[in-house]
């Protein structure tokens, strides 16, 4: 029986493009209401998934379920479901009206006029685009494009909406005044988002769940908090914000907490999201935030520092621990540490979490 509380259910689909394995017998769910992002690089078949989903690519095996309907073989019209590109395609021949309105016009259930320029009206409302409805997309800005482009996308009401990196194309300050709207935007019409990024930026302000996908899989699903916390590989701890990977030796493990050494000094890690069992001696990964790194007079470790950078009120310090490059982070200028000084630091106990070399698999 479906699970009515998920409006969009991923069952082992799988994709390939010749002899090239694009998506791996992957499954996952949505639920209504969410905004999920889908995070990874070019080529990790993040598109082709979206694709799918929205009938525009077929699957050589597996089910698209949209609201308990399987839609695997539907066409791209009788899925309810609109997608946002980062090229915003607009017709460049029509009004800004005439662009929002389109998908109306070409739906098989017809609407009369009156209602056709009050949702128009109310979806231009809700981008914050009332008064353009006259201009044609050469008049417009990026932004603004943006914004027409997610109108045309909502005024038919679709069960899921879809963009595929809508905000690329956009400048750093206009990008991230435009995650704040969207994600306000999602909540005050309850459709259920799920967008597609390499942006982790993006992915961390907008999103209620994360899904990394590395070659065609997800190698972890949680929220934002979780996967920045908890990273399940060395794949997602590098990818989702900068992590500094410390190579250590397992000793034992005690409940969530798990003793370690690295540099040959004894330390406490988290479990975190790893399911498999270490032995004694074992080599293991774990993941630490440069933020959580403290640099003290008073610390066990050392290193010397080979690089500093200061951009947007960040800065980092590049230093080396016996064969390990780590990078910590200090919000503000501290002009006490140089390039050439050796430094003491200390790893506050629970601070790094255990990950898997391992980056293959499916969360």
């Amino acid at each position: 029986m479906d699970d009515v509380s998920n409006i969009l259910e991923i069952r082992g689909i799988s994709k390939s493009f010749g002899e090239t394995s694009v998506i791996r017998n992957l499954s996952f769910s949505v639920a209504r209401g969410e905004f999920l992002t889908v995070l990874g690089s070019s080529g990790c078949g993040k598109t082709t998934l979206l694709r799918i989903i929205c009938g525009l690519e077929e699957t050589d095996a597996g089910q698209v379920i949209l609201d308990g309907r399987d839609v695997t073989a539907a066409e791209p019209n009788l899925r309810e479901v609109n997608t946002v590109f980062q090229s915003y395609a607009l017709f460049p021949h029509m009004t800004v009206f005439e662009n929002v309105a389109y998908p109306l016009r070409i739906a098989k259930t017809k609407i009369s006029k009156a209602e056709l320029v009050r949702r128009v009206s109310e979806a231009l409302e809700l981008v914050r685009m009332t008064g353009c409805e006259r201009r044609y997309p050469s008049a417009l800005s990026g932004g603004q494009k943006q914004r027409i482009a997610i109108a045309r996308a909502i005024v038919g009401r679709p069960r899921v909406l879809l963009l595929d990196e809508p905000l690329g194309a956009l400048d750093l300050n206009l990008r991230r005044q435009m995650q704040t709207e969207l994600k306000n935007l999602q909540k005050s019409l309850g459709i259920t988002f799920i967008y597609i990024t390499h942006d982790q930026e993006e992915a961390l302000n907008m999103s209620d769940r994360i899904a990394v996908m590395k070659n065609g899989q997800f190698l972890q699903i949680g929220t934002p908090a979780e996967i920045y916390d908890s990273p399940k590989t060395v794949y997602a701890a590098r990818f989702v914000g900068e992590a500094n990977i410390l190579p250590c030796t397992f000793g034992k493990m005690t409940g969530d907490a798990a003793e370690v050494t690295f540099e040959g000094l004894p330390l406490t890690v988290r479990r975190g999201c790893i399911s498999r069992e270490y032995g004694n001696g074992e080599s293991v990964p774990a993941a630490l935030r440069g933020e959580q790194i403290v640099i003290s007079d008073a610390g066990r470790f050392s290193g010397v520092v080979s690089d500093i950078s200061f951009a947007g009120g960040v800065m980092r310090i590049t230093f080396g621990c016996g064969g390990t490059l780590l990078t910590a982070v200090r919000y503000g200028l501290d002009t006490s540490v140089k390039t050439g000084d050796t430094i003491r630091f200390e790893i506050p106990a629970s601070a790094a979490v255990l990950c898997e070399n391992d980056e293959g698999g499916t969360a």
